[in-house]
């Protein structure tokens, strides 16, 4: 289970797979928010919501990831496809703190992380993060969104620093001249790419 940020809303996930959505408004009357959220097949582990409250992302078994929009609390509706690529069923779900990043921990012993920037079209980030030898059970980001730690059933917990994922993102044209060695001058462009007026595609 997990409350929303402003504390209006409970998320309770099941094994019967469905999630549940609670009003909070009177904790000594709490009442069921719309219809039981259903399309996963195998039972659910995790069920955080992202920090602006907006989404709600949903864990299961059944391998899958699934984005729920939280713009009609009474009234949810999935968001895009379900995340697939996972070979195991998938234990736990983590936002970045600034929502723009999941990951997701598996049986599979490997981590994914994922671009959350157009929720209806999320894609992943890399290659999944490897190295344990039994299931990942749980992934956490820092407060700061630099580092996210991931905990195995094989009695390890790692680290894994996000800064220069981060710093590719928030600077990918500068990232992408510095790794290319600068722009294409007018006669690359002109060889390479026909019909658009020449740019400066890495200015100083």
């Amino acid at each position: 289970m997990v409350f929303s940020s402003d504390g209006a809303t409970l998320a309770s996930a099941s094994l019967d797979a469905m999630v549940r959505l609670w009003d909070l408004s009177d904790r000594a009357a709490v009442r069921p928010l719309g219809e039981p959220l259903r399309g996963h097949t195998g039972g659910l582990r995790s069920v955080p919501f992202s920090p602006d409250g907006a989404t709600l992302a949903s864990a299961s078994d059944d391998q899958t990831v699934r984005l729920w929009d939280l713009s009609k609390r009474d009234a949810v509706r999935p968001l895009g496809e379900p995340l697939l690529g996972h070979t195991g069923g998938v234990e736990s779900v983590a936002f970045s703190p600034d929502g723009a990043t999941l990951a997701t921990a598996s049986d599979d012993r490997t981590v994914q992380l994922w671009d959350l920037r157009d929720r209806a079209a999320v894609r992943p980030l890399g290659e999944p993060l490897r190295g344990y030898t039994s299931s990942v059970g749980s992934v956490a980001f820092s407060p700061d969104g630099a580092t996210l730690a991931s905990a195995s059933l094989d009695q390890t917990v790692r680290l894994w620093d996000l800064t220069s994922l981060n710093d590719l993102r928030e600077h990918a044209v500068e990232c992408a001249c510095a790794a290319a060695g600068g722009g294409l001058d007018p006669e690359q462009w002109a060889r390479f790419i026909s019909g658009l007026r020449y740019e400066d595609t890495c200015p100083r």
